[in-house]
């Protein structure tokens, strides 16, 4: 105990205590923020680099997809033209009107080449300017000349604005008669919907022809098969306005303007369904096109698109099971009516045969 009092009896000013170096501590805990900060810096570093390996590997990620893409659509377009091309040639030599179609497509052939001259080829050439100027300029400095650019700078952001400016122009022309086709076709839509409608009603609830051409005998049995017909017909019809009607609310609940949804279709289509990380990857481009969505909005958007695409499979399955049930009900149905024609051909000779015996006991008897 005596120990413990006699720090506080002898004061700060004992001999036993030394004096603070502020100093050194200051120096001291300057060092370790240094060393603190620097830590911070490299953690930061490691953190951003870690990030551009991301973005950079999510980039060849996207470059490989839209080149197969770009691949894909490239040999389409190569085949349709050329089935076009061989279908024109063919036709045109019978009817007037494939000839026009063929001189219209020559036309447009000539006002693609004539477009990409005056508006692509521009772009090109100024690409192909600008590298050379600065590959001039790097020259120029590493060789610390002082020596005058063969490319005026000033005619260069000249020319860089009148190009911009063509293509302002050019946009503007293309976005406006854009703008004019896709009215043009949601008419031809409208109709076409009208038509595919009744050409769906026209499916399911008519009787087929063959059926109703079909000779049979016995009235009565021709008469089951077609209700029986229709009934199986009802059927599947019901099903089918039931999926519809599923098809128009997951399409009425979107909030989704046409230019979202259409990106949004875009983009998804672009990308395979078997592709590895599809999910991440259609996301990372969904944020970069429509920054306006949160990442909430597009998974709860993309689970309800996933399940219309569902809910589409199913009406294309049942559809296709409906013509493969009609085709195997017509197929039963003929065979039906012929064993029924067999049967009546067979109580028609035994008819006549119990008549001719008949009539040959009768004779008989009359003999007798």
């Amino acid at each position: 105990l005596e120990n413990l009092v006699i720090p506080i009896r002898d004061g700060f000013f004992s001999s036993k205590y030394k004096p603070v170096d502020y100093k050194h501590l200051h120096e001291l805990a300057a060092v370790k923020k240094m060393a603190s900060e620097k830590i911070q810096l490299k953690i930061k570093k490691t953190e951003q680099f870690s990030k551009n390996n991301k973005e950079q590997m999510l980039l060849k990620q996207h470059r490989q997809v839209w080149w197969q893409e770009h691949k894909r659509l490239s040999e389409n377009r190569q085949k349709a033209e050329a089935e076009m091309k061989a279908f024109l040639d063919e036709e045109s030599h019978k009817h007037k009107f494939f000839l026009d179609i063929k001189d219209l497509e020559h036309k447009l052939s000539e006002e693609r080449d004539t477009y990409q001259t005056n508006t692509i080829a521009p772009i090109w050439q100024l690409k192909e300017n600008l590298k050379l100027w600065l590959n001039e300029m790097q020259c120029y400095l590493s060789e610390e000349s002082c020596l005058k650019f063969k490319i005026n700078p000033v005619e260069m952001l000249q020319q860089i604005k009148f190009v911009k400016k063509q293509q302002k122009a050019v946009l503007e022309f293309l976005t406006l008669e854009s703008l004019a086709l896709e009215r043009e076709m949601e008419d031809y839509k409208t109709k076409a919907l009208a038509h595919s409608l009744e050409e769906k009603n026209g499916l399911f609830l008519e009787v087929p022809s063959a059926l109703l051409s079909l000779e049979c005998p016995y009235p009565d049995l021709k008469t089951f098969l077609t209700n029986e017909c229709r009934k199986l017909a009802s059927g599947y019809w019901s099903k089918l306005q039931e999926i519809d009607q599923q098809l128009e609310v997951l399409l009425s609940n979107t909030e989704w303007n046409e230019e979202d949804q259409w990106i949004f279709q875009a983009v998804i289509n672009q990308y395979p369904s078997d592709l590895q990380k599809r999910s991440k990857l259609c996301l990372d481009v969904l944020q970069r096109y429509l920054p306006h969505k949160s990442r909430h909005d597009l998974v709860v958007h993309k689970k309800a698109w996933d399940h219309y695409h569902f809910i589409r499979s199913r009406r294309r399955a049942l559809i296709l099971d409906w013509a493969q049930t009609r085709k195997a009900f017509l197929l039963k149905a003929v065979t039906t009516a012929a064993e029924a024609s067999a049967a009546h051909e067979m109580e028609v000779v035994l008819a006549n045969t119990r008549q001719k015996q008949l009539e040959i006991c009768a004779d008989l008897k009359a003999k007798v």
